[in-house]
């Protein structure tokens, strides 16, 4: 047999092609090893396995265990209650504001809803102003009925935001309706002094 030209040089090239190609999948398939192991390694392909599905445990019932029940601890007889403070002192005004003219002749009451902007703003610039004349301050939350009823009692009706300055011992000396700067509420306060 006689193979031609072409065929005898293409045998030997296939046939370095595929031991080339041996070599290559065993260097890629072979993990590296350590410097001092020379025994081969084979490496074979796994599957993944499924993960195992979990089942809740069946739910055990233990029987109850007695257990001895403690003496009775005797209770505490309790105290009376202390009745508490009024809101309101004798002369009809709220005790805030009796505690307050208690302690200064002059007092800036700022009357306001705390859910207003523009009342907060009144209430920063009334007791800017107290305390400019050097007056006491005190606010109130027109819908704190606590401390608001007494004076809607006494007042009629209250406005916020509202500015009121009393005198001591509990003379209402001015009564401003809506906002007003801290200025105003000095001399007002200034004025009740003298």
């Amino acid at each position: 047999m006689s193979l031609r030209l072409p065929t005898r040089t293409l045998v030997p090239v296939l046939v370095l092609a595929v031991l080339g190609g041996i070599v290559a999948t065993f260097m890629i398939a072979r993990p590296p090893s350590s410097a001092g192991d020379d025994t081969p390694s084979l490496v074979r392909p796994t599957l993944a396995k499924p993960a195992p599905v979990k089942r809740p445990a069946p739910a055990k019932t233990k029987a109850p265990v007695a257990k001895a029940k403690p003496a009775p601890v005797p209770l505490a007889k309790p105290k009376p209650a202390e009745p508490a403070a009024p809101a309101v002192d004798a002369n009809g005004l709220p005790r805030v504001l009796s505690t307050a003219l208690a302690g200064n002749r002059v007092v800036v009451v700022g009357l306001h809803d705390p859910d207003s902007a523009l009342d907060q703003m009144a209430l920063a610039e009334a007791r800017a102003g107290a305390r400019a004349a050097g007056a006491g301050f005190v606010a109130i939350n027109v819908f704190a009925e606590a401390q608001s009823r007494p004076l809607l009692e006494l007042l009629g009706a209250l406005e916020n935001p509202g500015i009121l300055v009393y005198r001591r011992p509990d003379v209402l000396f001015a009564r401003m309706s809506g906002f007003a700067d801290s200025e105003t509420v000095a001399q007002a306060a200034a004025n009740a002094r003298r």
